[in-house]
C-alpha cells in the first residue's frame, strides 16, 4: 500500500518524513494548510505497512470526524475506526481517529489497545495552550511507553525549539522542523473610508500594512491624524472626522470589485455576525448565480432532511436559507451544529462566498478564503476590551490563501480610531507566537495519579511537564539575576567596609534576609554565636535552605527549617580552595576564618565608644553615601524576592499536594491511597469534577426522575456568558431544595480549597435548570427555545449534560447510573441528536456505536 500524491513534498515535508523513517519523533510548526498531515499519514502508512497500529488525536470531535473521513479515503475504511465522547466505530481498526482526551483515558486505565501502538499523531498541539483542556496534550505525551513514535504537529509558534526540546527531554530524539513560509503568499491591506463632503462621494481607501521588505508602510501613517479632516464641519462647527470605519457592503464591493472573493469576515460577536449578513442582504447583494441558488436550495433539502417542520420553524431555517442562497452566511457558537456543517460544506463547494463569523472558525475544521477581514483589531474579554494578539492575528489571517487554487492570499484590516496604523501594521508584520503550557493538576489528574502510580512516580511526571519546563528555565533566569545583585551587593559591601580578602569587623552590622546570603557571608543568627554561610540551597515554592558553620564546627541551619529567618550579616570570608563543603579539613579550614570577628553584643559595645564625627561632605563621602543607597535598594529586592508567597499557579507540586490536601480533607484519599468516596474521581472529565463526586456521594441524585436528574447535572456544566446578575433559579418542585445543598456542598469545597492556597472554582449555577428540565420531559424545540436563549447555546449546553450523565451512568450507584443514562437517552434528540456530529453507518462499513 503506497500514498499517491499528486503533488512535490516541500522541504520541511521532506525532512520531517525522513525523520519519522529513522524511527524519531518529530514536531512540524508550519502555517495553516501548509500540508502538515502528509507527515502523518507517511507514519501511518508506515505503521500500517508493519502490521501495527497508529492513533490520530484531535482536539475536537468535528475535526475528528473529518480526519476519520479524510483517513478512510486514503487507506480504505476498512482500515479506520473512530473513538470520540459519544461514539465508537471499529475500535479494533489498525488505524483509530479519537478526541486527545479518549487516548488521555486509555493510558491511564492502562489500556491494552495502546500495547501495540507504533505512531501517535497529536495534531493541533498548541492546545496545550488551552486553559483547562491544555493538560491533557502533556499528559499524554509524559504516559505514551517510550516505544511508540510521535508526529506532534502545531500551528506557527515562536518558541517551536523549546517545544521540540522539551519532547526530547520526555521523549526521546525528536526533530523539530519548522516552516515559516506560508503555502500561499499573504499580503496585507487597510480598509479605511473617507466621509462624503459637499460635491464629493465617499470612498474607500485601500492602504498595505507592510512595504515588500516586510517593514511597516509609513504612507498609513496618515490615516491616524486625529480622525480628522481639514474640510467640512459638523453642525456647531465642530470638526468631522474624515476617516471611518468602512460599511459591510462598502468592504465587500471593495473585494468583489477585484475578484478577492470567497471571504471570511471576521466579526467578534455574534449578533454582529448576523447583523451584518442581514444588512448585506437587506442592500440586495447576491454572490450567486441561479444555478448556484438552486444547489443550495437541495443541499439545505437533503442535510435537513430529519428535521420536523415544528423544529424548521423554531430554528428559523427559511430565514437562514435566504442568505445562503445568495452565497452569503454568518457563523458561530450561537448556531446549530448543522447550520455550521452546512456553511461550511457550502463554502468548500463555493456555494457560499461570504461567511460573517466569529473567531472560533479558524480554530475548526480546514475552511481557506482567497480573502480574510478583521472587522476590528479589539475584542471583549468579558471584563475589558483587548487588542488582538500577534499569535491571534496569525491564527485569523491563516485562513487566507488557498493552496492550488491562489497565487496570495489577502488580509484587510479595517480602520478604526482605537487602534493607531503603527500597531495594526506591527501585528501584521509579527512572528511573536509564543506557545505557554497551561498544565495544571486536576483532582481527577491528582485521583488517577493517586490510584496509578506512586508519589515518586507522580512527582516526577509533574518535574517533566512543558509547564515546569518552562518555569525551570525562568526561575533559573531569575536566579541568575539574583545571583548577579549578590555578587554586586557583596563588591558593594567590602568596599564600604574596607574588606580585602582579609577577615574584618563591618563598620556597621545589617539585619538581612537568608535570601541575600552567598557561601562565605559571615551571620549571626543569636547574639555571640558567630557562623560562615557553607551552602544555600533554593527548594520549591521560594523555599531557602541555609547551611552555617560556627567556630565550635557545628552545622547548623537558617531559613525553611525552623532558624532564624533575619540574620545579622557581619562580612565576608573567602572559603577554602577547592570547594568542599562536606570535607572535614575544608570545615577546620572555614573555622578558623571566623577567628578575626567579634559577636554582635561586643561590636555593638565597640561601636557605642565611637566618638561622633561631624565632617563636612566630600566627594568621597557623597560616593560612599550613593553606594549605601545602591547596596539597600538591592538588598531590599532580594528581601523581596525571598518574600515572595508560592505562586500556587506556577508551582505545580504545591498545586498538586494543595489539591491532594483537599482530597484529604474530604476523606476522598488517605496516605497516597484513595477511598472509595474518592475513586469515583478517576472517571469523572469536568471542570466541577470534585464538586460531581461530592454530588453523587452524598446521594442528591436518588430518587429524583430523569427530567429532574439532567436538570440537577445541567448546574454542574452550565455557565452564564458574559457580565450580569447570577442566574436565579426558575425551576420547582424538587430542584429548588436539591440546587441549595448543591451549593451548599460546593461552599465547602470553597472553604477548603482557600485554606490549601487553591483558587475555588464558579459556583454551580441554576440558569440552564428549567430548560433542560422541559427538554428532558418531551417539549418541543419551539416551547423551550426563547429571546434569552439561541438554539447553538441550548444545543451545546444539552450535549454537556449529555456528555456527564453518560460519565455518571458508568461511575454511579445503580439506581442513579440507571437514570442517568435514562435522562440522556431523552434528551439526545431532535436537533440535538442531528447536531452530535455522529458518523452514518454508512460511512463505515463497521459497526456504529
Amino acid at each position: 500500500m503506497t500514498v499517491a500524491r499528486s503533488f512535490d513534498l516541500d522541504r520541511f515535508q521532506k525532512e520531517a518524513i525522513a525523520a519519522v523513517d529513522a524511527g524519531r519523533s518529530v514536531l512540524v510548526a508550519a502555517p495553516t494548510s501548509s500540508g502538515k498531515t502528509v507527515v502523518a499519514e507517511h507514519a501511518i502508512h508506515k505503521t500500517l505497512s508493519a502490521g501495527r497500529r497508529a492513533f490520530y488525536t484531535a482536539p475536537i470531535k468535528a475535526l475528528s470526524n473529518q480526519k476519520f473521513r479524510d483517513l478512510g479515503e486514503l487507506f480504505g475504511p476498512e482500515h479506520v475506526g473512530l473513538m470520540t465522547g459519544d461514539q465508537v466505530v471499529a475500535p479494533e481498526a489498525p488505524i483509530v481517529v479519537m478526541t486527545t482526551e479518549v487516548l488521555r483515558n486509555m493510558l491511564y486505565a492502562k489500556s491494552e489497545a495502546v500495547n501495540d501502538l507504533s505512531w501517535v499523531v497529536l495534531d493541533e498541539v498548541h492546545y496545550l495552550e488551552d486553559p483547562y483542556r491544555g493538560a491533557v496534550w502533556e499528559e499524554v505525551l509524559l504516559h505514551l511507553a517510550p516505544s511508540v513514535g510521535v508526529v506532534a504537529l502545531s500551528a506557527t509558534v515562536s518558541n517551536a525549539a523549546e517545544l521540540g526540546e522539551w519532547i526530547a527531554a520526555v521523549r526521546g530524539p525528536t526533530e523539530v522542523i519548522v516552516e515559516t513560509r506560508r503555502p500561499v503568499r499573504l499580503r496585507s491591506h487597510y480598509l479605511v473610508a473617507e466621509r462624503g463632503r459637499r460635491g464629493v462621494e465617499r470612498r474607500v481607501h485601500r492602504a498595505a500594512l507592510l512595504t515588500k521588505d516586510g517593514k511597516p508602510n509609513l504612507q498609513g501613517r496618515r490615516f491616524d491624524q486625529d480622525g480628522r479632516g481639514s474640510r467640512g464641519r459638523a453642525s456647531g462647527g465642530a470638526k468631522r472626522r474624515a476617516w471611518v470605519p468602512p460599511r459591510r457592503s462598502e468592504v465587500v464591493a471593495d473585494l468583489a470589485g477585484d475578484g478577492l472573493l470567497p471571504a471570511i469576515h471576521f466579526i467578534f460577536s455574534r449578533a454582529g455576525c448576523d447583523e451584518a449578513r442581514d444588512s448585506v442582504v437587506r442592500d440586495g447583494l447576491v454572490l450567486n448565480d441561479e444555478n448556484e441558488s438552486v444547489a443550495v436550495d437541495n443541499w439545505i433539502t437533503e442535510r435537513l432532511l430529519t428535521i420536523g417542520e415544528a423544529d424548521r420553524d423554531a430554528l428559523g431555517v427559511d430565514g437562514w436559507a435566504v442568505a445562503l442562497r445568495r452565497g452569503i452566511a454568518s457563523h458561530h457558537a450561537g448556531l446549530v451544529p448543522v447550520f455550521k456543517e452546512v456553511t461550511e460544506e457550502l463554502f468548500i463547494a463555493g456555494l457560499v462566498k461570504l461567511v460573517y463569523a466569529t473567531e472560533t472558525l479558524a480554530l475548526g475544521v480546514n475552511l481557506p478564503a482567497r480573502s480574510v477581514i478583521i472587522d476590528r483589531l479589539t475584542k471583549f474579554t468579558g471584563q475589558t476590551h483587548e487588542v488582538l494578539t500577534a499569535g491571534q492575528f496569525t491564527q485569523l489571517t491563516g485562513r487566507a490563501g488557498r493552496r492550488g487554487l491562489d497565487t496570495e492570499g489577502h488580509a484587510f484590516v479595517c480602520w478604526s480610531p482605537f487602534v493607531p496604523f503603527d500597531r495594526v501594521a506591527g501585528l501584521a508584520g509579527s512572528r511573536e507566537f509564543v506557545l505557554r503550557s497551561a498544565f495544571m493538576p486536576t483532582y481527577n489528574m491528582v485521583a488517577n495519579m493517586v490510584e496509578n502510580r506512586s508519589r515518586a512516580e507522580a512527582m516526577d511526571l509533574l518535574a517533566r511537564s512543558f509547564a515546569q519546563f518552562q518555569a525551570d528555565r525562568q526561575t533559573a533566569t531569575r536566579l541568575r539575576r539574583k545571583a548577579e545583585k549578590h555578587e554586586e551587593a557583596v563588591a558593594l559591601r567590602r568596599r564600604l567596609e574596607g574588606l580585602s580578602n582579609k577577615p574584618n569587623v563591618p563598620v556597621e552590622v545589617r539585619e538581612v534576609s537568608v535570601a541575600v546570603l552567598r557561601p562565605g557571608d559571615v551571620v549571626v543568627p543569636e547574639a555571640g554565636v558567630v557562623q560562615v554561610v557553607l551552602s544555600v540551597a533554593n527548594r520549591g515554592g521560594g523555599r531557602i535552605r541555609v547551611r552555617t558553620l560556627d567556630r565550635e564546627g557545628t552545622i547548623g541551619i537558617l531559613g525553611e527549617d525552623g532558624g532564624v529567618a533575619l540574620p545579622n550579616l557581619i562580612g565576608q570570608v573567602d572559603l577554602p580552595s577547592p570547594f568542599v563543603p562536606s570535607d572535614p579539613d575544608f570545615r577546620r579550614m572555614a573555622q578558623t576564618l571566623l577567628d578575626g570577628f567579634a559577636p554582635v553584643s561586643l561590636m555593638d559595645e565597640q561601636q557605642s565608644r565611637k566618638p561622633e564625627v561631624h565632617d563636612k561632605p566630600s566627594a568621597e563621602s557623597a560616593d560612599t553615601a550613593n553606594s549605601r543607597r545602591r547596596l539597600a535598594r538591592i538588598e531590599r529586592d532580594l528581601s523581596r524576592e525571598a518574600s515572595r508567597p508560592v505562586n500556587m499557579e506556577r508551582d505545580l507540586t504545591a498545586r498538586f499536594d494543595a489539591a491532594l490536601s483537599v482530597l484529604e480533607s474530604r476523606k476522598m484519599s488517605k496516605a497516597w491511597a484513595l477511598t472509595d468516596r474518592g475513586r469515583v474521581l478517576i472517571g469523572i472529565h469536568n471542570e466541577a469534577d470534585l464538586l460531581v463526586a461530592e454530588v453523587l456521594h452524598a446521594g442528591l441524585l436518588r430518587g429524583l426522575g430523569a427530567p429532574m436528574v439532567a436538570s440537577v447535572i445541567s448546574c454542574l456544566t452550565y455557565r452564564k456568558r458574559g457580565p450580569g446578575e447570577p442566574s436565579r433559579v426558575q425551576l420547582g418542585g424538587e430542584f429548588p431544595a436539591c440546587f441549595q445543598k448543591i451549593a451548599n456542598l460546593a461552599e465547602t469545597i470553597a472553604v477548603d480549597e482557600r485554606v490549601a492556597g487553591l483558587n475555588p472554582k464558579d459556583p454551580p449555577d441554576p440558569g440552564f435548570a428549567h430548560y433542560m428540565h422541559a427538554w428532558a420531559s418531551g417539549a418541543e424545540l419551539a416551547e423551550v427555545l426563547d429571546e434569552e436563549l439561541l438554539a447553538g447555546e441550548f444545543v451545546r449546553n444539552v450535549r454537556l449534560v449529555a456528555d456527564l450523565l453518560r460519565q455518571v451512568g458508568l461511575i454511579g450507584e445503580t439506581e442513579i447510573a440507571a437514570t442517568a443514562l435514562e435522562a440522556e437517552s431523552r434528551i439526545d434528540r431532535g436537533v440535538v441528536s442531528l447536531s452530535a456530529g455522529r458518523i452514518d453507518a454508512t460511512d463505515n462499513p463497521k459497526t456504529v456505536s
